[in-house]
């Protein structure tokens, strides 16, 4: 997940970020659209073992995975208000602009406080 956060800012950063793009910007366009798709995929496969994990504890959460599920519901909430911006809502489009680090940045986060916990412990 960190690893398409990364490339999707790379592809946004190259189209909307240089004076002159180095690369053709309808391939970027596409390769962006469906890496999203890729992504947003992998969230719920991945959210849906999440959520099978929180129904079983049976118990308060921890910090830990209170901060993991705020990211968690943080980046689907954000992600979904960017295409809604996208498709439907095209007078906030440079809103758009913002969305997509804050996107990745809190999947970093999201990703952060379980797989770099499980790291930590596991010492890699």
């Amino acid at each position: 997940m960190i690893a398409i956060a990364f490339v999707q800012m790379f592809i946004m950063f190259e189209l909307f970020g240089r004076d002159t793009v180095r690369y053709d910007a309808a391939t970027l366009k596409r390769f962006h659209r469906i890496n999203g798709m890729i992504f947003i995929l992998l969230y719920f496969f991945i959210a849906y073992f999440c959520l099978g994990y929180i129904i079983s504890t049976k118990e308060e959460l921890s910090p830990r995975v209170t901060f993991h599920a705020v990211f968690a519901l943080s980046v689907i909430v954000l992600l979904f208000l960017k295409i809604s911006f996208i498709r439907f809502y095209r007078q906030f489009y440079e809103k758009v602009l913002t969305l997509g680090p804050l996107i990745a940045l809190l999947t970093i986060g999201m990703m952060a406080t379980s797989g770099g916990y499980y790291f930590l412990v596991t010492l890699f």
